[in-house]
């Protein structure tokens, strides 16, 4: 009972979420085989920079960190599995950075328990296995939030009730901030979003005044900034003729729905963001910034109460603005789901009072007990429908690549070059990582710009979409030497048809 009453040691939280993040990564490994859209984008990329293999898709709206960091990767082994470790790795910087910020800004136990109840929501679950940038994004942008507390707090860890801290030291803590900004910024260029509602965040909670007053911090942080983002500016200003250009594509890519995207976010609080769990502390840590806000302005504040705006401020406000700006996906929003996850735990904690202890325990043991759960249904859900679909498009890339004569990709990843050949799909990524062909859209073939003398493919399914109605498959046939392979109904997409031309080809028919 001794040893039991005793506190582990802060490393043991640490090490015990992180353990579970590489436990989630590697149990759902087996239910993704295939990368995805926007995995197979930044995995072509790399080998492009390292092969010269084409690239799919790839445009100025995407940031070069997750490329680069794939480009490493695929040095040592070409392979899903060798993309797929530096997900794992965002994800575990994400979560350490997690742990960091929550036992920081609570202690070792609240903290703990905030990374857990986050890594066991379904947004996290879905989206860890995979090589993508939303999770590494979101530590990076916690870890900015932080450091903004600090310069305003001083460094000390708060009293578990009082919320007391050392003042001082706050000017080194700004500088710190604009270094996990440029990070975040240059694995997703739509960090920038969380960046400004972080910034909102700080100047509604602690004003501007508070902010020039630790202005030698803000020159260090200007400093800082300018040289990280002196290289991107003058790439963009070549590439779209203004700084801004590349900020701009980003924001333009996201398709932006009005109010759609803010009502499918609002649809999905607070349960289907972060679970059972998470999603009630979510919604405490929305009342917590409430009752914050309402002290402050009866002049009666805790000393923690400008934290907690803050926090809830920044959440509330990265959701506003990704859902006007974009369509909604819950992992656009995750740095959202961590600040209000962290604020529900430290306003439960503070009305548990005596009792917090338990409180947290129970918050923790729910957490792991529900994660297997969770894990259970999003494979057998979201994750057996898309891999589905990608094992249509795995098999008809190797397809493809014995009609122009080259090794095809399979699930472990790329075998080698299949030589010169372009494919018409409406699944460039996929088919183009797996095929080692280049690729084109409908479009950009109706428009003939394709490159000339190279046999191109025209791949089209039965459950497929932008591709060629039947009859323009037919007409293409009669009117050129084609090769045409029936493909066989594997995976959702069902029967394929590959039309293989030679040369250019002429200009496609219109549909219908």
């Amino acid at each position: 009972m001794g040893w039991l009453s005793r506190r582990p040691p802060t490393w043991a939280f640490v090490v015990g979420v992180l353990v579970l993040t590489a436990v989630v990564w590697a149990a759902l490994q087996p239910s993704l085989p295939y990368l995805g859209h926007d995995e197979a984008v930044y995995a072509a990329k790399a080998r492009s920079w390292l092969t010269g293999a084409p690239s799919a898709q790839w445009g100025i709206h995407r940031a070069p960190g997750l490329p680069a960091l794939g480009y490493a990767a695929l040095a040592v082994h070409g392979s899903v599995t060798s993309v797929r470790v530096v997900g794992l790795l965002l994800a575990l910087l994400a979560f350490g950075l997690f742990c960091w910020v929550g036992i920081g800004l609570l202690g070792p136990a609240r903290g703990a328990v905030t990374a857990l109840l986050v890594l066991s929501g379904p947004g996290f679950v879905r989206r860890i296995p995979e090589f993508l940038t939303d999770v590494g994004t979101a530590g990076l942008l916690a870890g900015a939030a932080y450091c903004l507390v600090r310069a305003q707090e001083g460094s000390a860890l708060p009293a578990r009730r009082t919320g007391s801290h050392r003042a001082g030291g706050g000017d080194r803590w700004l500088p710190a901030a604009a270094g996990f900004v440029l990070g975040a910024f240059y694995l997703r260029y739509g960090a920038v979003a969380g960046v400004l509602a972080l910034a909102l965040a700080a100047a509604v909670a602690w004003g501007p005044r508070a902010w020039l007053a630790r202005w030698r911090g803000l020159l260090g942080a200007a400093a800082v900034l300018a040289v990280g983002l002196a290289p991107h500016l003058v790439l963009a200003d070549r590439l779209t003729g203004s700084p801004l250009g590349m900020v701009r594509a980003s924001a333009g890519a996201g398709h932006s729905e009005g109010f759609g995207g803010l009502l499918f976010y609002l649809r999905m609080f607070p349960v289907k963001l972060a679970g059972p769990w998470g999603g009630v502390v979510m919604a405490a840590g929305l009342v917590a910034g409430a009752l914050a806000v309402w002290r402050l302005v009866r002049r009666r504040p805790r000393p923690e109460d400008r934290r907690t705006v803050f926090v809830v401020f920044a959440g509330v406000a990265l959701v506003v603005l990704i859902g006007l700006a974009a369509h909604g996906e819950p992992r656009f929003v995750f740095m959202s789901v961590f600040l209000l996850t962290l604020a529900g735990v430290a306003g439960l904690a503070e009305l548990a009072r005596a009792r917090a202890r338990l409180l947290l325990g129970a918050l923790a043991a729910g957490a792991v007990a529900t994660l297997p759960v969770t894990g259970l249904l999003v494979a057998r859900g979201p994750l057996r429908d898309v891999t589905s679909e990608r094992e249509s498009l795995v098999a008809a890339a190797a397809a493809v690549a014995a009609e122009s004569g080259g090794a095809a990709g399979d699930s472990a990843g790329f075998t080698g070059s299949a030589g010169r050949c372009v494919v018409v799909t409406g699944y460039q990524p996929e088919v183009g990582w797996y095929s080692g062909c280049a690729t084109a859209t409908l479009t950009q073939a109706a428009a003939g710009d394709l490159p000339p003398n190279t046999p191109v493919s025209y791949l089209v399914f039965a459950h497929g979409r932008d591709q060629l109605p039947p009859a323009g498959v037919r007409r293409l046939a009669r009117e050129r030497s084609a090769r045409v392979v029936d493909l066989p109904a594997v995976g959702s997409l069902g029967t394929g048809r590959l039309v293989t031309v030679e040369g250019r080809p002429p200009q496609i028919p219109p549909r219908g």
